[in-house]
């Protein structure tokens, strides 16, 4: 036994390659080792050197491991438990089975130490890929028995609570806790360490250029969305203002436009007529004269402003609402500038009737049609 720890402690000052050959002749030995009488300080003994190559020869190491007798007393197969789960993670990327595991942590309790931090950290190596929620409360679990100056195990367990998050596809939590595995590793001159920080700073690093180009892309998105609200904004505001203005431009303007237009040929017209001479003949003539007038023809008078006025008379009943045939030839009279007396005697009514039809008359014409006829 002796023999045996002792050439696993010279394997530290050998050569890299010549270290692993002798590790793997030692495999052969611990199978005597395992069946022959060992008391437990030669099994620690083992241990201790097995854990002195365990990071450079993890195969070699995990297979002495398990060639051995499983020890017996529960301090050494605490131990033996520990770094068999180590050596299997190492040597396999997997540990199969959490019962040796267990023993650890029955062993280790509650205490804050090395052995129970890395119990825990084992413990959750062991749920890594199966259940990422109890890796995660097991690494949690193992930085809270870390030792006060044990920085790179609380740096091991938040590295691998990162990789946990990442899995589970929370990349915001895996950036959070890969910047705390930092902080601890910092200092820290291990070449393993060093590596493994360059790894965590090339990760977070490619996801603050991709952070950023998704906030670049957001912020291009929102300024694309503003502008497009805006453009639809002013079409609409355009839309509306143009059938707004086309409706006040058609409706209202240009009948009134062309209303005056053929109220102006209409009088034309009526002036070329004989019986407009009969009209300047009377316009000064009082009502009781009027009424003795019985040689005028007041059909004839009708009959030659509708032929003269016909296309404003058309105009003027068809954009003005509820306005009777008579109140369409008071329009026409008041527009050619003739008397109430005159006009009653027309439309065979008296002047203060013709007085009340026009004040009625300026509440159902538009301001303009009324300015045009009656101003």
């Amino acid at each position: 036994m002796f023999i045996f720890a002792y050439g696993i402690r010279e394997l530290n000052i050998m050569n890299k390659y010549i270290r692993t050959i002798l590790v793997v002749v030692l495999i052969t030995i611990s199978y005597i080792f395992a069946y022959g009488e060992s008391n437990t300080n030669d099994v620690r003994n083992v241990l201790t050197e097995l854990k002195e190559v365990i990071k450079e020869n993890p195969d070699s190491t995990y297979a002495i491991l398990r060639a051995m007798e499983i020890p017996q007393d529960e301090e050494t197969l605490a131990e033996y438990s520990l770094l068999t789960a180590k050596a299997e993670y190492l040597a396999t990327g997997k540990i199969e089975s959490d019962s040796l595991i267990l023993n650890a942590i029955s062993y280790y309790g509650k205490t804050k130490s090395k052995e129970t931090a890395l119990a825990y950290y084992s413990l959750g190596c062991y749920h890594f890929g199966r259940d990422y929620d109890k890796a995660i409360d097991a690494f949690n679990i193992s930085i809270k028995h870390c030792l006060d100056d044990d920085d790179e195990m609380r740096g091991r367990a938040y590295h691998a609570i990162g990789s946990c998050l990442f899995a589970q596809g929370d990349f915001n939590g895996y950036v959070r806790v890969s910047k705390k595995a930092l902080k601890y590793f910092e200092g820290n001159e291990s070449e393993e360490i060093r590596h493994l920080c360059q790894e965590i700073r090339y990760n977070l690093n490619a996801f603050d250029v991709k952070s950023r180009r998704n906030n670049a892309s957001m912020a291009l998105l929102i300024i694309l969305s503003v502008l497009l609200m805006s453009s639809l904004g002013i079409v609409a505001y355009l839309i509306i203002k143009r059938r707004y203005f086309s409706y006040k431009e058609i409706k209202p303007e240009q009948p009134l436009s062309l209303l005056e237009n053929k109220l102006k040929e209409g009088k034309s017209a009526f002036e070329n007529m004989q019986i407009y001479e009969t009209l300047l003949e009377i316009r000064s003539l009082n009502e009781s004269e009027l009424q003795s007038r019985t040689d005028i023809d007041i059909k004839a008078m009708e009959d030659a402003l509708l032929a003269s006025f016909k296309e404003a008379y058309h105009i003027l009943a068809a954009n003005e609402n509820k306005i009777s045939h008579q109140d369409l030839l008071l329009c026409l009279f008041a527009y050619l500038k003739v008397s109430n007396n005159v006009t009653a005697f027309f439309l065979k009514t008296v002047p203060t009737t013709i007085r009340q039809r026009k004040k009625r008359l300026q509440g159902k014409l538009s301001p303009e049609a009324y300015k045009i006829l009656f101003l």
